[in-house]
């Protein structure tokens, strides 16, 4: 006879072993960081696919929040978070989204840069065109700066680095974290991922970068 269970599309845990995939990519290309104006291209790229995948886990443990409390209505995973009480991880998590923006949309800035001996490329001046960013995005970046306020994300895109991907990382395993202490049937325990031949916890991992 058949048996039959419930099945529920929730993507998240499909995504942590890509992302420790990637960066393990990133690290042995020996990333070094960036310049005033972009970072080195496999670093930038293997950092901006890890950031974009980032913000698909928090979607997705968001959205099985959703699920899981019986909220139909059509919210962002920052909103989740703060109904949680989240606090000061829901403005994280802004930030992440709004890097996520910057990378997926592309956010076009026309900068002046000049050629500089120690730093290969110094940046005179850059601005954001028109048509680009958001309520968030005016919330929370700095211009001058063209990083995030609370977490200092770059969002001139080719200047997103090893250490974004870090930052980026790193908060969501303090999401996961997070959604596990509120109830084990939003994350039920820590996911395991293979880092070079060795299964370790995503948490840790994560916090040993």
């Amino acid at each position: 006879m058949q048996t039959t269970d419930n099945y529920v599309s929730v993507l998240f845990g499909s995504l942590l072993q890509p992302i420790v995939d990637l960066f393990d990519l990133m690290e042995q290309k020996g990333p070094t960081g960036p310049n005033d104006v972009q970072a080195p291209r496999d670093e930038n790229g293997y950092s901006v696919s890890i950031a974009v995948l980032v913000a698909l886990v928090i979607e997705s443990a968001c959205n099985r929040v959703r699920y899981v409390l019986g909220d139909a209505d059509r919210k962002s995973a920052v909103q989740t978070l703060t109904d949680l009480s989240a606090g000061g991880l829901a403005d994280d998590v802004e930030e992440l989204f709004v890097l996520r923006d910057a990378i997926a949309h592309n956010h076009i800035w026309e900068a002046t840069v000049a050629g500089d001996d120690t730093k290969g490329l110094a940046l005179i001046s850059a601005t954001l065109r028109a048509g680009y960013g958001d309520d968030k995005f005016n919330r929370t970046v700095d211009l001058q700066t063209r990083q995030t306020r609370r977490l200092q994300l770059d969002v001139f895109p080719n200047r997103i680095h090893r250490k974004t991907a870090i930052v980026a990382i790193q908060k969501c395993a303090e999401v996961l974290r997070f959604l596990e202490n509120k109830d084990t049937k939003f994350v039920s325990i820590e996911p395991n991922v293979v880092w070079r031949s060795q299964l370790v916890g995503f948490y840790n991992w994560a916090n040993g970068l």
